[in-house]
């Protein structure tokens, strides 16, 4: 007979059991969270796997090619087409890029000076640069710190001149160094994820069958089942995102030449590849278009909203739905928490991938969980194509 304790309370082998099982959760979480950058870069290697394969087997449908010959053909022809691309147009690029560089800042001052003339413009102005602390160029700081050293408005001038010279040196050697990090640590990053994704592509069922020595005999091959689904769904929704991408910069380069816009090039590049986030990504494009159209005048900043209006509407009501026809569709909501929720846990590079990572997570959650463990039917992008 068990006693009222034992009854009331589940044994120790039980609690042992269950207590292991959160301790495995969260040291897995903790691990996760350690190497989330390695994740990234080797997600960012399976999404140029994914295309360099997609590529790959549309040429075997045309061509009697073996999978290697067929690789090397494809990796060939888009070195070749970026070499004419790059002697067409990188010189172009290059003094175009150069020049945005030069003038956003220019820009971004001339619309501050613009909205400080507004009544109560100066208010705004100031709010915003005391919540985003910035100090530079903020009258009221240097007036305080004058008055409050007894300082004349000539001395103050003077010792600030002098200040500034002193430490330019300083700040500029700082910014350089930091510049270079950044500019070195994004040039090793993608590197890495070029030189992933090339191994990825060369020979996929490697990395695939080491995978699937983790998972139980059992379960094998229906894991070998969503693993190939979710790498044509992958290729299915980045093969929509490549034509919606040429679209859009193809289009913004050509009207932003029609209507005047400096730099119509680049910002036109710019614009396409930042098609690739959705909702976020025509936002941020806007902003340098919408100030080089001022920099010119108000027509053309007027003129410069009626483009990208065009355009987002031509994407979003004929070309997208021609391409999901035979693509991957994703609910808003769904890409609209992806981004959310992987830009938050992985910051920048999170909501660059945010999306191609939610069509492989909703691939899995249909198939692992509502299938299998739910029992129901659901439509999964990529199954039984």
């Amino acid at each position: 007979m068990r006693s009222d304790d034992e009854k009331r309370f589940p044994p120790a082998n039980v609690i042992a059991r269950y207590t292991f099982v959160v301790l495995g959760i969260l040291i897995f979480t903790l691990l996760i969270w350690v190497i989330k950058g390695a994740l990234l870069t080797a997600f960012g290697g399976v999404i140029l796997a994914a295309i360099f394969l997609g590529m790959t087997k549309g040429l075997q449908k045309f061509l009697p090619l073996s999978h290697g010959l067929a690789l090397l053909t494809v990796g060939v022809l888009v070195v070749v087409i970026t070499l004419l691309f790059g002697m067409l147009f990188g010189p172009k690029i290059s003094r175009e890029f150069d020049q945005l560089v030069v003038q956003l800042p220019e820009r971004f001052t001339e619309l501050r000076e613009t909205i400080s003339e507004w009544p109560g413009g100066e208010q705004v102005m100031e709010e915003v640069t005391n919540n985003g602390g910035g100090e530079p160029g903020s009258d009221g700081p240097s007036e305080s710190g004058d008055s409050q050293n007894g300082e004349s408005q000539n001395g103050g001038t003077g010792d600030a001149v002098n200040s500034m010279t002193e430490e330019m040196p300083a700040d500029a050697s700082n910014v350089i160094l930091r510049g270079s990090a950044t500019l070195i640590d994004v040039l090793t990053t993608i590197g890495l994820v070029f030189i992933v994704g090339v191994y990825f592509a060369i020979n996929p069922q490697l990395y695939k069958k080491g995978l699937l020595l983790l998972i139980p005999k059992e379960k094998e091959e229906r894991i070998s089942e969503v693993l190939e689904t979710s790498g044509r769904a992958l290729w299915l929704w980045l093969k929509g995102q490549l034509i919606a991408m040429a679209f859009v910069g193809v289009i913004l380069t050509v009207g932003l030449m029609i209507i005047g816009v400096p730099l119509a090039l680049v910002l036109g590049i710019i614009g396409g590849l930042l098609e690739f986030i959705p909702f976020i990504g025509p936002f941020l494009a806007a902003v340098p278009i919408l100030l080089l159209a001022l920099s010119v005048d108000t027509q053309t900043a007027f003129f410069a909203v009626i483009l990208l209006l065009i355009v987002q509407q031509l994407e979003g009501n004929v070309i997208t739905p021609l391409v999901q026809q035979q693509m991957v569709h994703l609910p808003p909501s769904v890409v609209i928490l992806g981004i959310m929720a992987f830009g938050l846990i992985f910051g920048l590079a999170g909501l660059i991938l945010a999306t191609p990572l939610a069509v492989v997570v909703m691939v899995m959650v249909g198939m692992l969980y509502v299938q299998d463990v739910l029992g129901k039917e659901v439509a999964v992008p990529g199954q039984g194509r």
